[in-house]
């Protein structure tokens, strides 16, 4: 499978746009406002079967994932597949000596700066930096020396000239995320002013980015390095390099969220222990850790935000708004667990301290709590029943309800059997209860609750075949000119026709959109002359519109089904026939009368041929 396939299949659509769109299910697919333009009704879609998005309102936009993080960010395809990339922990092309040999002078650049940040904490103007690390922090001199940690003054360009003295120029530093560049043209300046520095260094110790704590309450509390080519906070774990020997020799990696939360165990005599740096525990993480151990244990305060926490570090799709989301959750430990083979548990830790206080502070609840650490599942299991026991049998099968998702996301039926018997037991009734209960599921959500499998975007055949006449025929570029790029769902069929209308074909081995351009060159045609190619360009451009019109209803008509079994089918079918006379009805059902209009107008336009805008012939 490509990249941009391999992207497609590890990152959920749905878990993805609902991170700016509030979604709500609609029959199989998700319905909310539009995030392109202004809507007071909702009229975007996402569907997981398809793994496309479309919005059938005003803007008409639509597409694959990779066309909603363009529109979103405003950015072309190349970058947002490096994005994508990253966040799925997919490999892109393989390094050229040349980006090697930049890679190497950035490092370079780092490893200088390091220098210059430490030169700086010995001096007479890090006292107020070493007055908080040793004392307010309690760190060691061996502490601060093994984690190199520095301090950048409070001046807007003393790292830059300490590193052009040295033979870097601002392109360098800019590159490596160590200074900024204002607008206007204005000189860079220095990215750390007035704050600790962490230096933070990958699995071979090389230095790829930053952290900077302020000491007077700056915002944020904690800035770090942007993005560069040497640095993916989704690909780099705090303290690894440090950790590797002792997570090798125990067995078991414990990842935490701070800096801070590593460098206070280290220093107690816990040294197996790694943080994310503001993101979720990616597969690429997951990879990595499994090279030195096999257990993995997220050690987090269990209040709210340190629950959250946990969550977020769990999965690439962790929630806990629906039972849906939370079982989403639970698959993808349990995918991440089996593919890689490795237990992934949870260690609350007494309430409203963080790891590194109890780590210095109560080395022994420390390793109770990483010794006795839970099972993911059951992590997720006890956060949805909560603490105490039901007070009726109602509720006690709303919570069982509740659990099912979860539950029927552990594969293994050994472990699902053994929780099953620990929520019968807090729930104070017979197993069997509980195993009938997830058998037949809750009434009306058999479909909705059951396992989802991981959406895979399925090519969309008509979309190509077009795409494959044009390019066999770039005589019939002047005639489709005018053709909206919008005609393509997947953003790999858009990026291609852009460059067959600009008449831009790179043969670069690892360009994936160049090597899709020579797949669709060689896909099997009829031989057709150039007329006839266009006429069967238009004809399959008609097919793909009225297709996306039925597509569109059938969306209308979940919803409309919805909204019969809720308010009954006589009552939907009252404010269908008032809405087509005129009669719009209160504000409460001022939503459901527009869906019903536009179901009717919908049935009506499918039977018309048209063409889009732009291919009608003059």
């Amino acid at each position: 499978m490509d990249a941009v396939e391999e992207i497609k299949r590890r990152v959920d659509l749905v878990e993805y746009i609902g991170r700016v769109v509030r979604l709500q299910k609609s029959g199989r697919n998700f319905r909310g406002l539009c995030p392109f333009h202004t809507e007071k009704t909702p009229s975007f879609y996402v569907f997981p079967d398809r793994g496309t998005w479309r919005c059938f309102g005003s803007c008409g936009e639509g597409g694959d994932l990779f066309t909603f993080v363009q529109k979103r960010e405003n950015i072309d395809f190349r970058t947002a597949l490096r994005e994508l990339a990253s966040e799925a922990g997919v490999q892109l092309a393989a390094e050229s000596p040349e980006r090697r040999s930049r890679l190497e002078r950035l490092a370079a650049v780092m490893a200088a700066a390091v220098d210059y940040y430490q030169r700086c904490f010995r001096s007479d103007e890090g006292a107020a930096a070493r007055q908080y690390v040793f004392g307010e922090r309690g760190l060691t001199q061996e502490a601060v020396e093994t984690f190199r940690i520095g301090w950048a003054p409070d001046d807007w360009r003393g790292l830059r000239t300490y590193l052009a003295g040295r033979g870097y120029d601002d392109r360098d530093m800019l590159d490596a995320g160590l200074l900024v560049e204002p607008e206007g043209g204005r000189e860079p300046y220095d990215r750390f002013r007035g704050r600790i520095i962490i230096p933070i260094v990958d699995e071979r110790g090389q230095f790829v980015a930053m952290g900077g704590r302020g000491l007077h309450g700056e915002e944020p509390k904690y800035l770090n390095s942007p993005q560069t080519d040497l640095f993916d906070k989704g690909r780099t774990l705090f303290g690894l390099y440090q950790a590797a020997q002792a997570i090798r020799e125990s067995g078991t990696v414990v990842v935490v969220e701070g800096y801070m939360d590593v460098v206070g165990p280290w220093q107690a005599g816990f040294r197996n222990v790694v943080a994310t740096m503001g993101t979720a525990l990616t597969e690429h993480h997951v990879a990595l850790l499994r090279r030195f151990a096999k257990r993995v244990v997220l050690a987090m305060d269990p209040d709210a935000a340190g629950a959250a926490a946990a969550e977020r570090a769990g999965s690439l799709f962790l929630s806990f708004e629906t039972p849906e989301a939370a079982a989403r959750s639970a698959r993808s430990a349990d995918a991440l667990s089996s593919q890689h083979e490795l237990e992934l548990r949870v260690a609350p830790l007494p309430a409203g301290r963080d790891p590194d206080e109890v780590a210095r502070e109560d080395p022994e609840g420390w390793e109770r709590a990483i010794a006795s650490a839970i099972p993911y599942a059951e992590f997720l299991l006890r956060r949805l029943m909560g603490p105490a026991a039901p007070e009726s049998p109602l509720e006690a099968r709303r919570i069982v309800d509740r659990l099912r998702p979860v539950l029927l996301a552990v594969r293994d039926p050994v472990e699902r059997a053994v929780y099953v018997q620990r929520v019968a037991r807090h729930l104070g009734i017979p197993e069997s209860a509980v195993m009938e209960r997830l058998r037949q599921g809750a009434p009306n959500a058999a479909k909705s609750r059951a396992p989802v499998k991981e959406p895979e975007a399925p090519p969309a055949p008509e979309e190509e075949i077009v795409l494959a006449f044009l390019v066999r025929y770039p005589e019939l570029r002047h005639e489709f000119r005018n053709m909206p790029e919008t005609l393509f769902t997947r953003s790999i069929d858009r990026e291609a026709f852009r460059r067959w209308l600009a008449n831009d074909e790179p043969d670069s081995p690892d360009d994936p959109v160049a090597a899709h351009m020579r797949a669709l060159a060689q896909r099997r045609l009829p031989p057709l002359s150039p007329a006839e190619a266009s006429l069967a360009v238009r004809q399959k451009i008609r097919a793909i519109t009225r297709e996306r019109l039925v597509q569109h209803q059938a969306a209308i008509t979940e919803y409309l089904a919805e909204a019969e079994r809720e308010l009954g089918a006589a009552a939907v079918a009252e404010l269908a026939d008032r809405a087509w006379r005129g009669l719009l009805p209160g504000e409460d059902a001022r939503e459901l009368a527009e869906t019903v209009i536009e179901d009717l107008e919908l049935g009506l336009s499918i039977h018309r041929r048209e063409e889009p805008d732009g291919l009608r012939r003059r």
